[in-house]
Protein backbone atom coordinates (compact mmCIF):
# COMPACT_ATOMS: atom_id res chain seq x y z
CA UNK A 1 0.00 0.00 0.00
CA UNK A 2 1.76 3.40 -1.26
CA UNK A 3 0.42 6.73 -0.64
CA UNK A 4 -3.11 5.69 0.15
CA UNK A 5 -4.82 6.17 3.33
CA UNK A 6 -4.88 3.08 5.34
CA UNK A 7 -5.71 2.12 9.21
CA UNK A 8 -4.14 3.51 12.03
CA UNK A 9 -2.02 1.45 14.15
CA UNK A 10 -2.93 -0.31 17.34
CA UNK A 11 -0.78 0.81 20.16
CA UNK A 12 -1.13 0.25 24.21
CA UNK A 13 -2.94 3.31 25.85
CA UNK A 14 -0.76 4.75 28.73
CA UNK A 15 -2.35 7.90 30.23
CA UNK A 16 0.49 9.47 31.56
CA UNK A 17 4.44 9.44 31.81
CA UNK A 18 4.67 7.57 35.26
CA UNK A 19 2.19 4.86 33.79
CA UNK A 20 4.47 4.99 30.49
CA UNK A 21 7.66 4.20 32.94
CA UNK A 22 6.15 1.24 34.84
CA UNK A 23 4.92 -0.33 31.64
CA UNK A 24 7.95 -0.19 29.88
CA UNK A 25 10.04 -1.10 32.79
CA UNK A 26 8.09 -3.99 33.21
CA UNK A 27 7.69 -5.16 29.30
CA UNK A 28 10.93 -4.39 27.85
CA UNK A 29 12.90 -5.19 31.54
CA UNK A 30 16.09 -6.25 30.30
CA UNK A 31 15.71 -4.77 26.34
CA UNK A 32 18.39 -1.29 26.48
CA UNK A 33 16.62 1.52 26.83
CA UNK A 34 19.58 4.26 26.76
CA UNK A 35 22.85 4.01 25.02
CA UNK A 36 25.79 6.78 25.63
CA UNK A 37 29.55 7.18 25.39
CA UNK A 38 31.29 8.31 28.66
CA UNK A 39 34.80 9.14 28.55
CA UNK A 40 35.61 7.07 25.96
CA UNK A 41 33.21 4.42 27.75
CA UNK A 42 30.38 3.00 26.45
CA UNK A 43 27.64 3.09 28.78
CA UNK A 44 23.94 1.37 28.76
CA UNK A 45 21.05 1.24 30.61
CA UNK A 46 18.07 -1.13 30.78
CA UNK A 47 14.33 -0.48 30.77
CA UNK A 48 14.29 -2.16 34.25
CA UNK A 49 17.60 0.03 35.36
CA UNK A 50 15.91 3.24 34.32
CA UNK A 51 12.61 2.55 36.67
CA UNK A 52 14.91 1.71 39.56
CA UNK A 53 17.11 5.14 38.79
CA UNK A 54 13.75 7.51 38.42
CA UNK A 55 11.90 5.71 41.76
CA UNK A 56 15.31 5.84 43.33
CA UNK A 57 15.67 10.10 42.36
CA UNK A 58 12.02 10.79 42.99
CA UNK A 59 12.17 9.23 46.47
CA UNK A 60 15.43 11.42 47.23
CA UNK A 61 13.28 14.77 45.95
CA UNK A 62 9.98 13.53 48.27
CA UNK A 63 13.00 13.46 50.97
CA UNK A 64 14.04 16.95 50.24
CA UNK A 65 10.31 17.89 50.95
CA UNK A 66 9.96 18.59 46.82
CA UNK A 67 6.16 18.05 46.43
CA UNK A 68 4.42 20.00 44.29
CA UNK A 69 7.51 21.82 43.49
CA UNK A 70 9.20 23.61 40.71
CA UNK A 71 12.39 21.92 39.58
CA UNK A 72 14.45 23.67 36.95
CA UNK A 73 16.66 20.91 34.50
CA UNK A 74 19.33 23.16 32.47
CA UNK A 75 22.15 21.17 30.79
CA UNK A 76 23.27 19.35 27.52
CA UNK A 77 21.07 15.76 26.34
CA UNK A 78 22.58 13.00 28.74
CA UNK A 79 20.96 10.15 30.68
CA UNK A 80 20.80 12.63 33.90
CA UNK A 81 18.55 14.99 32.31
CA UNK A 82 16.19 12.32 31.25
CA UNK A 83 15.74 10.75 34.34
CA UNK A 84 15.54 13.99 36.31
CA UNK A 85 12.76 14.87 33.56
CA UNK A 86 10.91 11.62 35.07
CA UNK A 87 11.76 11.74 38.68
CA UNK A 88 10.37 15.31 38.80
CA UNK A 89 6.96 14.60 36.90
CA UNK A 90 6.12 11.18 38.57
CA UNK A 91 5.86 12.73 41.40
CA UNK A 92 3.25 15.39 40.64
CA UNK A 93 6.44 17.87 40.67
CA UNK A 94 6.63 20.68 37.52
CA UNK A 95 9.83 20.40 35.48
CA UNK A 96 10.96 23.36 33.98
CA UNK A 97 13.18 22.18 31.10
CA UNK A 98 15.61 25.70 30.31
CA UNK A 99 17.56 25.74 26.74
CA UNK A 100 21.45 25.78 27.58
CA UNK A 101 22.41 27.60 24.78
CA UNK A 102 20.49 30.03 26.39
CA UNK A 103 22.81 32.82 27.93
CA UNK A 104 23.40 33.09 32.04
CA UNK A 105 21.50 35.98 32.76
CA UNK A 106 18.88 34.23 30.38
CA UNK A 107 18.53 31.64 32.42
CA UNK A 108 18.77 33.45 35.49
CA UNK A 109 15.64 34.99 34.32
CA UNK A 110 13.34 32.03 33.47
CA UNK A 111 14.71 30.61 37.06
CA UNK A 112 13.44 33.79 38.35
CA UNK A 113 10.27 33.98 36.64
CA UNK A 114 9.09 30.21 37.22
CA UNK A 115 9.83 30.60 40.88
CA UNK A 116 11.50 27.38 40.96
CA UNK A 117 12.27 25.57 44.02
CA UNK A 118 14.74 23.27 42.74
CA UNK A 119 17.49 23.63 40.41
CA UNK A 120 19.50 20.40 38.68
CA UNK A 121 22.13 21.07 36.29
CA UNK A 122 24.91 20.09 34.46
CA UNK A 123 28.58 21.22 35.23
CA UNK A 124 28.74 23.27 32.03
CA UNK A 125 25.98 25.57 33.35
CA UNK A 126 27.90 26.42 36.48
CA UNK A 127 28.62 30.11 36.19
CA UNK A 128 24.78 30.34 35.62
CA UNK A 129 23.98 28.81 38.40
CA UNK A 130 26.83 31.11 40.72
CA UNK A 131 24.91 34.02 38.88
CA UNK A 132 21.39 32.77 40.52
CA UNK A 133 22.87 32.23 43.81
CA UNK A 134 24.75 35.62 43.86
CA UNK A 135 21.25 37.46 43.14
CA UNK A 136 19.85 35.61 46.06
CA UNK A 137 16.85 33.72 43.98
CA UNK A 138 14.91 32.11 46.25
CA UNK A 139 15.95 28.13 45.06
CA UNK A 140 15.63 26.23 48.12
CA UNK A 141 18.03 23.21 46.60
CA UNK A 142 20.91 23.15 43.56
CA UNK A 143 21.62 19.70 42.48
CA UNK A 144 24.70 18.94 39.79
CA UNK A 145 24.41 16.23 37.67
CA UNK A 146 27.69 15.16 38.16
CA UNK A 147 26.22 14.53 41.94
CA UNK A 148 23.41 12.34 40.91
CA UNK A 149 24.11 9.05 41.89
CA UNK A 150 24.74 10.31 45.05
CA UNK A 151 21.08 11.14 45.14
CA UNK A 152 20.02 7.83 43.41
CA UNK A 153 22.04 6.36 46.14
CA UNK A 154 20.45 8.09 49.00
CA UNK A 155 16.85 7.32 47.32
CA UNK A 156 17.53 3.31 47.42
CA UNK A 157 18.75 3.76 50.70
CA UNK A 158 15.38 5.19 51.59
CA UNK A 159 13.34 2.22 49.30
CA UNK A 160 15.37 -0.35 51.52
CA UNK A 161 14.28 1.03 54.44
CA UNK A 162 10.37 0.78 53.21
CA UNK A 163 9.80 4.79 52.00
CA UNK A 164 7.07 4.01 49.40
CA UNK A 165 5.42 7.06 49.08
CA UNK A 166 7.26 8.31 45.46
CA UNK A 167 6.31 4.83 43.95
CA UNK A 168 2.76 4.78 45.17
CA UNK A 169 1.80 8.67 44.39
CA UNK A 170 -1.22 8.69 41.88
CA UNK A 171 -0.67 11.73 39.31
CA UNK A 172 -2.94 13.77 38.40
CA UNK A 173 -2.57 13.52 34.41
CA UNK A 174 -5.20 16.69 34.12
CA UNK A 175 -2.32 19.12 35.97
CA UNK A 176 0.50 20.82 34.45
CA UNK A 177 3.58 18.70 35.13
CA UNK A 178 5.83 20.50 32.92
CA UNK A 179 6.91 24.25 32.24
CA UNK A 180 7.80 25.09 28.75
CA UNK A 181 9.25 28.25 27.84
CA UNK A 182 9.34 29.14 23.93
CA UNK A 183 11.92 29.96 22.06
CA UNK A 184 10.20 31.91 19.18
CA UNK A 185 11.32 33.69 16.79
CA UNK A 186 9.82 37.07 17.51
CA UNK A 187 8.91 38.13 21.20
CA UNK A 188 9.19 37.26 24.83
CA UNK A 189 9.24 33.43 25.70
CA UNK A 190 6.15 32.29 27.20
CA UNK A 191 5.80 29.41 29.65
CA UNK A 192 3.66 27.25 28.21
CA UNK A 193 2.13 24.19 30.92
CA UNK A 194 1.40 20.73 29.66
CA UNK A 195 -0.03 17.96 31.50
CA UNK A 196 0.93 14.24 31.66
CA UNK A 197 -2.50 13.95 29.44
CA UNK A 198 -0.72 16.66 27.18
CA UNK A 199 2.46 14.52 26.38
CA UNK A 200 0.82 11.06 26.87
CA UNK A 201 -1.92 11.51 24.38
CA UNK A 202 0.09 13.40 21.97
CA UNK A 203 2.79 10.75 22.32
CA UNK A 204 -0.29 8.10 21.63
CA UNK A 205 -1.68 9.22 18.56
CA UNK A 206 1.34 9.78 17.50
CA UNK A 207 2.41 6.37 17.28
CA UNK A 208 -1.06 5.87 16.35
CA UNK A 209 -0.07 7.38 12.57
CA UNK A 210 3.26 6.67 12.37
CA UNK A 211 5.33 3.27 11.78
CA UNK A 212 9.18 3.74 13.25
CA UNK A 213 12.09 1.83 13.09
CA UNK A 214 13.60 -0.05 15.80
CA UNK A 215 16.08 2.13 17.75
CA UNK A 216 17.17 6.01 17.34
CA UNK A 217 19.96 8.34 17.91
CA UNK A 218 18.96 11.40 19.88
CA UNK A 219 19.71 14.20 18.24
CA UNK A 220 17.41 17.21 18.98
CA UNK A 221 17.59 18.77 22.45
CA UNK A 222 15.60 17.48 24.49
CA UNK A 223 14.50 20.87 26.11
CA UNK A 224 12.03 21.38 23.45
CA UNK A 225 8.76 19.61 23.70
CA UNK A 226 9.05 17.54 19.79
CA UNK A 227 12.99 16.42 21.06
CA UNK A 228 12.30 14.80 24.07
CA UNK A 229 8.80 13.69 23.03
CA UNK A 230 9.90 12.21 19.71
CA UNK A 231 12.98 10.67 20.88
CA UNK A 232 12.53 9.89 24.74
CA UNK A 233 8.84 9.47 25.23
CA UNK A 234 7.55 7.62 21.92
CA UNK A 235 11.16 5.18 21.84
CA UNK A 236 9.98 4.48 25.94
CA UNK A 237 6.09 3.59 24.94
CA UNK A 238 7.50 0.61 22.01
CA UNK A 239 10.60 -0.60 23.90
CA UNK A 240 13.66 1.18 21.48
CA UNK A 241 17.27 1.83 22.33
CA UNK A 242 18.05 5.72 22.28
CA UNK A 243 21.39 6.47 21.59
CA UNK A 244 22.20 9.58 23.22
CA UNK A 245 24.04 12.07 21.10
CA UNK A 246 26.02 14.28 23.03
CA UNK A 247 27.75 16.95 20.41
CA UNK A 248 26.32 17.83 16.65
CA UNK A 249 30.11 17.27 16.01
CA UNK A 250 29.59 13.62 16.00
CA UNK A 251 25.74 13.00 14.93
CA UNK A 252 27.29 11.14 11.41
CA UNK A 253 29.98 8.94 13.62
CA UNK A 254 26.99 8.53 16.24
CA UNK A 255 24.14 7.26 13.60
CA UNK A 256 27.13 5.11 12.01
CA UNK A 257 27.65 3.66 15.15
CA UNK A 258 24.69 3.21 16.57
CA UNK A 259 22.44 2.19 13.48
CA UNK A 260 19.70 3.39 13.86
CA UNK A 261 16.37 2.53 12.29
CA UNK A 262 15.02 6.12 12.10
CA UNK A 263 15.67 9.52 13.73
CA UNK A 264 13.74 12.86 14.47
CA UNK A 265 15.93 16.32 13.25
CA UNK A 266 15.32 20.12 12.00
CA UNK A 267 14.96 20.36 8.65
CA UNK A 268 19.06 22.04 8.26
CA UNK A 269 20.11 18.39 9.31
CA UNK A 270 18.41 16.48 6.31
CA UNK A 271 19.13 19.37 3.91
CA UNK A 272 23.09 18.73 5.06
CA UNK A 273 22.83 15.10 4.82
CA UNK A 274 21.19 15.18 1.39
CA UNK A 275 23.62 17.60 0.10
CA UNK A 276 26.58 15.77 1.35
CA UNK A 277 25.63 12.37 -0.48
CA UNK A 278 25.36 14.43 -3.90
CA UNK A 279 29.11 16.28 -2.40
CA UNK A 280 30.96 12.93 -2.15
CA UNK A 281 29.62 11.40 -5.23
CA UNK A 282 30.70 14.18 -7.58
CA UNK A 283 34.01 14.41 -5.36
CA UNK A 284 34.26 10.45 -6.53
CA UNK A 285 33.47 11.44 -10.18
CA UNK A 286 30.02 9.32 -9.54
CA UNK A 287 27.34 12.07 -9.74
CA UNK A 288 26.28 11.46 -13.05
CA UNK A 289 26.24 7.48 -12.23
CA UNK A 290 23.95 7.93 -9.39
CA UNK A 291 21.25 10.51 -11.34
CA UNK A 292 20.99 7.12 -13.79
CA UNK A 293 20.80 4.77 -11.12
CA UNK A 294 17.95 7.07 -9.60
CA UNK A 295 16.02 6.81 -12.75
CA UNK A 296 16.58 3.15 -13.61
CA UNK A 297 15.61 2.56 -9.88
CA UNK A 298 12.30 4.63 -10.33
CA UNK A 299 11.37 3.48 -14.00
CA UNK A 300 11.37 -0.35 -11.76
CA UNK A 301 9.69 0.99 -9.07
CA UNK A 302 6.70 1.48 -11.40
CA UNK A 303 6.88 -1.89 -12.69
CA UNK A 304 6.86 -3.15 -9.25
CA UNK A 305 10.57 -3.61 -8.30
CA UNK A 306 11.76 -1.92 -5.65
CA UNK A 307 15.81 -2.39 -5.16
CA UNK A 308 16.74 0.83 -4.06
CA UNK A 309 18.50 -0.96 -0.44
CA UNK A 310 20.60 -2.64 -2.83
CA UNK A 311 21.37 -0.42 -5.19
CA UNK A 312 22.11 2.58 -2.84
CA UNK A 313 23.89 0.49 -0.51
CA UNK A 314 26.78 2.71 -0.01
CA UNK A 315 24.27 5.55 1.06
CA UNK A 316 22.70 3.07 3.49
CA UNK A 317 25.75 1.79 4.75
CA UNK A 318 26.94 5.48 5.53
CA UNK A 319 24.08 6.31 7.73
CA UNK A 320 24.45 3.54 9.39
CA UNK A 321 23.28 0.57 7.14
CA UNK A 322 19.68 0.54 9.13
CA UNK A 323 18.11 3.91 8.75
CA UNK A 324 14.56 3.78 6.48
CA UNK A 325 13.04 6.69 8.13
CA UNK A 326 13.78 10.41 8.93
CA UNK A 327 10.97 12.34 11.18
CA UNK A 328 11.47 16.14 10.28
CA UNK A 329 9.78 18.81 12.23
CA UNK A 330 10.53 22.04 13.78
CA UNK A 331 10.40 23.81 11.03
CA UNK A 332 9.56 23.75 7.54
CA UNK A 333 11.31 21.56 4.60
CA UNK A 334 11.74 21.69 0.76
CA UNK A 335 9.37 18.91 -0.66
CA UNK A 336 12.80 18.27 -2.76
CA UNK A 337 14.73 16.68 0.01
CA UNK A 338 11.81 14.37 1.14
CA UNK A 339 11.58 12.82 -2.75
CA UNK A 340 15.20 13.39 -2.56
CA UNK A 341 15.72 10.62 0.16
CA UNK A 342 12.97 9.31 -1.41
CA UNK A 343 14.48 8.00 -4.86
CA UNK A 344 17.28 6.42 -2.72
CA UNK A 345 14.94 4.29 -0.36
CA UNK A 346 14.58 6.51 2.81
CA UNK A 347 11.29 7.35 4.00
CA UNK A 348 11.07 11.40 5.11
CA UNK A 349 7.87 12.38 7.17
CA UNK A 350 7.35 15.75 8.19
CA UNK A 351 4.74 17.36 10.22
CA UNK A 352 3.51 20.65 12.15
CA UNK A 353 3.71 20.88 15.59
CA UNK A 354 3.67 23.73 18.00
CA UNK A 355 4.70 23.57 21.69
CA UNK A 356 0.99 24.93 23.29
CA UNK A 357 0.06 21.51 21.49
CA UNK A 358 2.66 19.59 23.03
CA UNK A 359 3.70 19.82 19.98
CA UNK A 360 2.69 17.37 17.37
CA UNK A 361 -0.32 18.30 15.68
CA UNK A 362 -0.39 16.71 12.39
CA UNK A 363 2.29 14.86 10.14
CA UNK A 364 2.33 13.24 7.26
CA UNK A 365 2.13 9.23 7.35
CA UNK A 366 4.81 6.61 6.31
CA UNK A 367 2.41 5.65 3.24
CA UNK A 368 0.19 8.80 2.82
CA UNK A 369 2.57 11.62 2.19
CA UNK A 370 1.64 14.82 0.26
CA UNK A 371 4.17 16.70 -0.55
CA UNK A 372 3.96 20.50 0.23
CA UNK A 373 1.71 19.83 2.87
CA UNK A 374 2.40 18.78 6.87
CA UNK A 375 0.28 16.15 6.89
CA UNK A 376 -3.16 15.06 8.47
CA UNK A 377 -4.00 15.99 11.70
CA UNK A 378 -2.96 13.10 14.29
CA UNK A 379 -6.44 10.93 15.78
CA UNK A 380 -8.46 12.52 17.79
CA UNK A 381 -7.07 16.49 16.86
CA UNK A 382 -9.29 18.47 15.78
CA UNK A 383 -7.87 20.88 13.46
CA UNK A 384 -10.42 23.99 11.30
CA UNK A 385 -9.09 27.11 9.26
CA UNK A 386 -10.82 30.27 11.05
CA UNK A 387 -12.25 32.88 8.79
CA UNK A 388 -10.56 31.54 5.89
CA UNK A 389 -10.23 33.98 2.70
CA UNK A 390 -10.96 33.23 -0.88
CA UNK A 391 -8.27 30.41 -1.41
CA UNK A 392 -8.99 28.83 1.87
CA UNK A 393 -5.99 30.36 3.97
CA UNK A 394 -6.82 31.91 7.69
CA UNK A 395 -5.46 30.99 11.24
CA UNK A 396 -5.08 27.36 12.14
CA UNK A 397 -6.83 26.64 15.34
CA UNK A 398 -6.47 23.29 16.94
CA UNK A 399 -8.95 21.17 20.07
CA UNK A 400 -7.93 18.15 21.71
CA UNK A 401 -5.98 16.74 24.87
CA UNK A 402 -2.93 17.95 23.25
CA UNK A 403 -3.90 21.25 23.79
CA UNK A 404 -2.12 23.19 26.90
CA UNK A 405 -3.21 23.79 30.51
CA UNK A 406 -2.36 27.71 29.45
CA UNK A 407 0.49 30.21 29.97
CA UNK A 408 2.52 30.16 33.22
CA UNK A 409 1.51 33.20 35.56
CA UNK A 410 -0.08 35.06 32.21
CA UNK A 411 -4.02 34.77 31.93
CA UNK A 412 -4.37 37.36 29.92
CA UNK A 413 -1.40 35.68 27.20
CA UNK A 414 -3.43 32.30 27.68
CA UNK A 415 -7.36 33.98 27.30
CA UNK A 416 -6.11 35.61 23.90
CA UNK A 417 -4.65 32.23 22.69
CA UNK A 418 -8.02 30.47 23.51
CA UNK A 419 -11.23 30.95 21.49
CA UNK A 420 -14.36 28.22 23.25
CA UNK A 421 -11.75 25.47 23.53
CA UNK A 422 -9.89 26.08 20.42
CA UNK A 423 -6.36 27.05 20.85
CA UNK A 424 -5.30 29.81 18.33
CA UNK A 425 -2.02 28.84 16.76
CA UNK A 426 -1.44 32.30 14.58
CA UNK A 427 0.18 30.35 11.76
CA UNK A 428 -1.80 30.77 8.50
CA UNK A 429 -2.72 27.65 6.76
CA UNK A 430 -5.61 25.76 4.36
CA UNK A 431 -6.83 22.15 4.48
CA UNK A 432 -7.27 20.14 1.62
CA UNK A 433 -10.37 17.81 0.86
CA UNK A 434 -8.28 14.80 2.09
CA UNK A 435 -7.73 16.93 5.52
CA UNK A 436 -4.16 17.57 4.41
CA UNK A 437 -2.77 20.67 5.92
CA UNK A 438 -0.32 23.30 4.44
CA UNK A 439 0.87 25.95 6.26
CA UNK A 440 0.52 29.64 3.84
CA UNK A 441 2.26 31.85 6.69
CA UNK A 442 2.62 33.23 10.33
CA UNK A 443 -0.02 35.76 11.32
CA UNK A 444 2.53 38.14 12.86
CA UNK A 445 4.77 37.65 10.01
CA UNK A 446 1.85 38.90 7.76
CA UNK A 447 3.02 41.71 5.54
CA UNK A 448 -0.52 43.92 4.69
CA UNK A 449 0.48 45.69 1.53
CA UNK A 450 -1.18 49.82 0.84
CA UNK A 451 -3.58 48.29 -1.56
CA UNK A 452 -4.70 45.68 1.17
CA UNK A 453 -3.32 42.71 -0.33
CA UNK A 454 -1.59 40.02 1.76
CA UNK A 455 1.29 38.28 1.68
CA UNK A 456 2.88 35.99 3.80
CA UNK A 457 6.48 36.10 3.31
CA UNK A 458 7.39 32.17 4.06
CA UNK A 459 5.31 31.43 1.08
CA UNK A 460 8.32 33.74 -0.97
CA UNK A 461 11.27 32.44 0.95
CA UNK A 462 10.38 28.96 0.30
CA UNK A 463 10.46 29.59 -3.26
CA UNK A 464 13.31 31.88 -3.20
CA UNK A 465 15.17 28.71 -1.11
CA UNK A 466 15.03 26.23 -3.73
CA UNK A 467 17.05 28.91 -6.37
CA UNK A 468 20.91 27.47 -6.01
CA UNK A 469 23.35 29.69 -4.55
CA UNK A 470 20.87 30.88 -1.74
CA UNK A 471 21.44 29.42 1.55
CA UNK A 472 19.55 31.66 3.67
CA UNK A 473 16.87 34.32 2.97
CA UNK A 474 14.27 36.52 4.54
CA UNK A 475 11.51 38.35 3.15
CA UNK A 476 9.78 41.35 4.53
CA UNK A 477 8.61 45.16 3.53
CA UNK A 478 11.13 47.45 3.09
CA UNK A 479 9.71 51.26 2.02
CA UNK A 480 6.38 49.16 1.05
CA UNK A 481 8.50 47.49 -1.40
CA UNK A 482 8.34 43.07 -1.15
CA UNK A 483 12.27 42.62 -0.22
CA UNK A 484 14.28 39.71 -0.37
CA UNK A 485 17.55 39.70 1.87
CA UNK A 486 19.69 36.97 1.04
CA UNK A 487 22.63 34.92 2.37
CA UNK A 488 24.79 32.65 0.06
CA UNK A 489 28.09 30.59 1.41
CA UNK A 490 29.16 30.78 -2.00
CA UNK A 491 32.84 32.50 -1.82
CA UNK A 492 34.79 31.51 -4.47
CA UNK A 493 32.24 32.73 -7.27
CA UNK A 494 30.39 35.01 -5.04
CA UNK A 495 29.36 38.23 -7.54
CA UNK A 496 28.63 35.34 -10.38
CA UNK A 497 26.57 33.52 -7.87
CA UNK A 498 24.68 37.21 -6.93
CA UNK A 499 24.36 37.79 -11.03
CA UNK A 500 22.48 34.14 -10.97
CA UNK A 501 20.27 34.52 -7.80
CA UNK A 502 18.99 37.76 -8.80
CA UNK A 503 18.42 36.44 -12.86
CA UNK A 504 16.27 33.60 -10.88
CA UNK A 505 14.30 35.90 -8.83
CA UNK A 506 13.64 38.05 -12.31
CA UNK A 507 12.29 34.44 -13.75
CA UNK A 508 10.48 33.46 -10.18
CA UNK A 509 8.63 37.37 -10.26
CA UNK A 510 7.22 36.08 -13.42
CA UNK A 511 5.13 32.92 -12.12
CA UNK A 512 3.80 35.39 -8.93
CA UNK A 513 1.21 37.68 -8.88
CA UNK A 514 2.44 41.21 -9.02
CA UNK A 515 1.83 42.60 -5.45
CA UNK A 516 3.71 39.27 -4.43
CA UNK A 517 6.71 40.10 -6.95
CA UNK A 518 10.42 40.46 -5.10
CA UNK A 519 10.83 44.60 -6.06
CA UNK A 520 14.00 44.76 -3.88
CA UNK A 521 17.17 42.33 -2.89
CA UNK A 522 19.48 42.77 -0.53
CA UNK A 523 22.79 40.38 -0.03
CA UNK A 524 23.96 39.88 3.54
CA UNK A 525 27.89 39.28 4.42
CA UNK A 526 26.90 36.87 7.32
CA UNK A 527 24.55 34.22 8.15
CA UNK A 528 21.30 35.68 9.92
CA UNK A 529 20.87 35.19 13.57
CA UNK A 530 19.23 32.22 14.63
CA UNK A 531 16.78 30.82 17.36
CA UNK A 532 18.17 27.63 19.08
CA UNK A 533 16.32 25.56 17.13
CA UNK A 534 17.95 27.09 14.02
CA UNK A 535 15.03 29.36 12.93
CA UNK A 536 15.73 32.87 11.80
CA UNK A 537 15.26 35.43 14.27
CA UNK A 538 12.81 37.80 12.52
CA UNK A 539 12.99 41.31 13.17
Amino acid sequence: MKNKAYPYHQRTFLKDLKELVSYSGAKFAEDTAFKFERGGIKVEITYKRFKADVDALGTYFYSLGLRNAKIALVGENSYEWVLTYFAAVNGSNIIVPIDKELADGEICNLLKASGCDMAVYSPAKENAIRLSREQGLPISHYLCTDNLEDAIGAGRKLIQSGDADFMEHVVDEEQPCAIIYTSGTTGAPKGVMLSHKNLASDAYHSLEAMTIARDTVAVLPFNHTFGFLACVVCQLWVGYSIFINSSLKTVLKDIQTAKPGHISVVPLFVENFYKNIWKAAERQGKKKALEQLIKVSNTMRKAGVDLRRKLFKSVWDNLGGRLELIISGGAPIDHKYIKGFDDLGITVINGYGITECSPIVSINRNKWIKYGSVGQPIPTVSVKIHEPNEAGEGEILVKGDIVMQGYYNDPEATAAAMTDGWFNTGDIGTIDADGFLYITGRKKNLIILENGKNVYPEELEALIGQIEYVTEVLVYEDGGLITAEIYTEEQENKDAAKDAIKKDVQNLNKTLAQYKQIRKIKFRAVEFEKTTTKKIKRF
